[in-house]
């Protein structure tokens, strides 16, 4: 009951903003629509010879607000703590069904492509993507480095192969009820440091795009927004976008005014066929 007591009050909260919006509330609260995208997780679940398991390593949550106003208001109860994805690890738990141990959970918003639906039938204020594991995929990405330029890090220079690189304040991050929502590879200390305080604690991911076969970055959402520098320009990384922008070997990754430069260690190694 842990969840929906949060929510609740969390939904409070979002009433007030809802009424100041629109005038009234919509079709579907926020905690309504939290229920059907955990109910639709949980359909997912299979059950063969060894038990219930969830065989997927993502979920791609695509919110479709109608307005920006209503934009506002889901990224306050979906993006706000990163807390969907802790709820939706402990609905799978509670259902008794095995599941990957870094199982990624990503939040965007999209264009509403429900035109020419009819009237009488509110457009969906959501979809979601289920993507399965493909463990060889891992033994062709490129090892990055990232050398921490401006700020406080818990190391100065990161080296990794991974498919996904979160950036953050604090190693670890929780929601209010203190269940771990994400772990940060890239971690800038908690030290009330001027700079360091204008890093999120879910602030940007990196990641490899396997069909392009480059890096790419994403904002989070973050309050002071992340930007590139590169070869002294500066790109701004749109907020929220789940496309990101490329990354080149050398481009300078500002997370609010803390930095860190993003280095190409070695490339994949192509194979014909």
């Amino acid at each position: 009951m842990g969840i929906w007591d949060r929510l609740l009050r969390m939904e409070r909260n979002i009433r007030k903003r809802l009424e100041s919006a629109f005038g009234h509330e919509p079709s579907k609260t926020p905690l309504e629509v939290r229920r059907e995208i955990l109910e639709q997780v949980e359909s997912r679940i299979v059950i063969d010879t060894s038990g219930k398991s969830f065989p997927f390593g993502k979920v791609v949550v695509g919110l479709l607000p109608p307005t920006e106003a209503l934009q506002s208001v889901f990224e306050t109860a979906f993006l706000q703590d990163g807390s969907l994805k802790a709820d939706i690890v402990q609905r799978l738990d509670d259902a008794g069904a095995r599941h990957p141990s870094e199982l990624d959970v990503v939040v965007e918003f999209r264009l509403d492509s429900s035109t020419g639906q009819s009237k009488a039938t509110p457009p969906p204020l959501f979809r979601l993507d289920f993507v399965k594991s493909d463990p060889a995929r891992k033994r062709e990405i490129p090892e990055a480095s990232l050398v921490i330029s401006r700020g406080a890090a818990e190391q100065p220079e990161y080296r990794m192969k991974k498919e996904r690189i979160l950036i953050g304040r604090l190693s670890e991050v929780v929601d209010r009820e203190g269940r771990l929502v994400r772990r940060n590879d890239v971690v800038f200390l908690d030290n009330g440091d001027d700079v360091n305080s204008t890093v999120g604690r879910i602030h940007a991911r990196i990641w490899f795009d396997f069909e392009k076969q480059e890096y790419r970055i994403m904002d989070e959402v973050s309050r002071y927004g992340t930007r590139i520098l590169r070869e002294g320009r500066s790109i701004e990384i749109p907020s929220g976008n789940p496309r990101g922008i490329r990354l080149r070997s050398g481009d300078e990754i500002y997370c609010g005014q803390a930095s860190l430069q993003f280095k190409l260690v070695s490339a994949v190694n192509r194979q014909a066929g």
